[in-house]
C-alpha cells in the first residue's frame, strides 16, 4: 500500500488520468462547456457610496476600496474617470492608503476629468475593503454626476509573475441639485444706514439680483423676522413706499433659484418726521456777570419721544436791525452766555435737532436791566466798598455771636454788680438812752 502512494506513483497515476481525459473530451464537447474566465483571478475596484445627493457648491469624499476577493495582490494602477461639468476634484488624498510605494504621487486633472493612483503593495495583500485612496469633490453643477473606474486599471498579484487580474469596475451616480438663494443683498439710498434716523418718510430699497433667481417675496411690516411667503410678488430689484408712519419698518425678501426658496434678507427703516417737543428758554439775570463782563445767561431744555435730540443751535440777533437779517446759528449747551449792550434789544433763537434732523426754534428777548446796570456802573467803587464792609461786619457779627463772647460780658458785669453789693457798709443803730424819770 506505502509503495502504491509514493511520489512516483502518484505523478504517473495522474498523467495517465490526464491522458484519458484528453482522449475523451473530444466525444463528449456538444455536452460539456468549460467558462475559462472562471478560472482567471478576478478583483474588485469600488466606490463608495455608490449614490447619493449634494448640494450645488457642497464638497463630499469618495473614498476607493478594493476587494482581491481571496487574492494576494502588490500592483495597483487605479485611473477614475468623473463628469468634468459637475464634479471638480479638490485633492486626492493617500494618507491612509494599504499603498506602501508610489510608483507616481496620485495626480488629477479637472479639465479632462481624470485622476489615477499608482503604487506597490509590498509583500502583497489580501483584504475585502482596502483603502486605495479618499478623493475630494466639490459639486459644480446641478443634473446627474457619473464617477466610474476606468477600463485600463490594472491589479496584479503577488505571485512573482505580476500576473493581471480581471477586475470588476465599480461605479458611483450621484445627484447635484440646485443650491437655495442665500440670503438676499438689501440696500436703501434714501435710508442707507440701519442705524440712522431719517425724517424722510417715503423710502425706496433696492437689492441685488443673482443669477438664475425666478423672482422675489417681499413684505414690509413692523415686526423683525417675518418670512414672506414662498410666492413671487416681484420680478424688480427696486421698491418704492410713501407716507410711512414714524417708527421702526422692517423690509422682509427672499428670492426663488430653480424652485428653491432661500433664506430671507432684512433691511431696517428708521422714520421720524416729528419735532422735538415745544420748550421756552429762560433768561437768568446775574449781577456780577451782567456788570463786570456784560453778560446773561439763557438756559433751555426739551426732549424728542423717537429718535432722541442730537444737538441744540443758537442764533442771536438785534432787533433794531432790519427783519430780514437772519441770525448765524452755532452750536451751543445750556446755559448760553449772551453779550450785553447798553440800550441794547436782542433776541435769542434756540434751536433743537433731533438725530433724524428735525428741528424745533424757540425764541425769547433779551434785555439789560438798564436802571440797575447804570447804577452799579456809576457808582461801582462805593459798591464794592458797601460789599466789603458788609462783609467785614458779618464777619465780626458772626465772631462775636459764635464764641459766646457777649454772654461772657453779660456774665463779668452781673459778678462785678453783685461784689459792689457786698462791699457797701451799712449804718449802725444808734443805742438809745433811756431818761430818768
Amino acid at each position: 500500500m506505502i509503495n502504491f502512494l509514493n511520489k512516483n506513483n502518484i505523478s504517473k497515476y495522474l498523467a495517465i488520468f490526464v491522458f484519458f481525459s484528453f482522449i475523451f473530451i473530444p466525444f463528449n464537447a456538444s455536452s460539456q462547456t468549460i467558462d475559462a474566465s472562471k478560472l482567471v483571478p478576478r478583483v474588485e475596484i469600488s466606490l463608495s457610496p455608490t449614490s447619493g445627493s449634494f448640494t450645488e457648491g457642497a464638497v463630499f469624499d469618495v473614498p476607493i476600496i478594493l476587494n482581491t476577493k481571496g487574492q494576494n495582490v502588490n500592483g495597483i494602477e487605479t485611473r477614475l474617470v468623473f463628469d468634468k461639468d459637475r464634479l471638480m476634484i479638490i485633492k486626492p488624498s493617500s494618507g491612509a492608503s494599504i499603498i506602501g510605494v508610489w510608483v507616481e504621487p496620485p495626480k488629477y486633472d479637472n479639465t479632462a476629468g481624470v485622476a489615477s493612483y499608482i503604487g506597490v503593495v509590498p509583500n502583497g495583500i489580501m483584504t475585502s475593503s482596502g483603502l486605495i485612496g479618499t478623493v475630494s469633490f466639490k459639486a459644480l453643477k446641478a443634473g446627474k454626476a457619473n464617477i466610474r473606474i476606468s477600463s485600463n486599471s490594472a491589479v496584479l498579484l503577488n505571485d512573482g509573475l505580476g500576473t493581471k487580474t480581471e477586475i470588476d469596475l465599480g461605479r458611483a451616480e450621484y445627484s447635484i441639485v440646485p443650491k437655495s438663494p442665500e440670503g438676499v443683498s438689501v440696500f436703501s439710498e434714501t435710508h442707507p444706514f440701519q442705524g440712522s434716523w431719517y425724517n424722510n418718510n417715503s423710502p425706496i430699497i433696492s437689492w441685488d439680483r443673482d443669477s438664475g433667481v425666478e423672482g422675489f417675496s417681499f413684505v414690509l411690516d413692523n415686526k423683525p423676522n417675518t418670512i414672506p411667503e414662498s410666492v413671487i410678488n416681484s420680478n424688480e430689484t427696486s421698491k418704492s413706499f410713501e407716507n410711512l408712519s414714524d417708527g421702526l419698518w422692517y423690509f422682509h425678501i427672499k428670492a426663488v433659484k430653480r424652485g428653491a426658496w432661500g433664506t430671507t434678507g432684512h433691511f431696517l427703516v428708521r422714520v421720524d418726521t416729528t419735532p422735538p417737543a415745544k420748550f421756552k428758554p429762560e433768561v437768568n439775570y446775574l449781577v456780577a456777570a451782567s456788570v463786570l463782563v456784560e453778560r446773561t445767561l439763557v438756559s433751555f431744555f426739551t426732549s424728542d419721544n423717537l429718535s432722541g435730540i442730537d444737538h441744540y443751535e443758537v442764533g442771536v440777533i438785534d432787533k433794531a436791525q432790519a427783519v430780514s437779517e437772519s441770525p448765524v446759528f452755532t452750536q451751543a449747551e445750556s446755559p448760553f452766555q449772551v453779550p450785553l449792550k447798553a440800550g441794547g434789544n436782542l433776541r435769542v433763537i434756540v434751536r433743537a435737532v433731533d438725530k433724524a434732523g428735525n428741528i424745533r426754534d424757540a425764541s425769547i428777548d433779551v434785555k439789560p436791566p438798564l436802571i440797575l446796570t447804570k447804577f452799579l456802573k456809576d457808582n461801582i467803587v462805593l459798591v464794592l466798598s458797601l460789599i466789603i464792609f458788609l462783609g467785614l461786619f458779618l464777619l465780626i457779627t458772626h465772631y462775636f455771636v459764635g464764641h459766646h463772647i457777649l454772654r461772657y460780658i453779660q456774665r463779668v458785669f452781673a459778678i462785678a454788680k453783685r461784689e459792689s453789693k457786698i462791699l457797701e457798709v451799712p449804718d449802725v443803730e444808734k443805742p438809745k438812752i433811756r431818761k430818768k424819770r
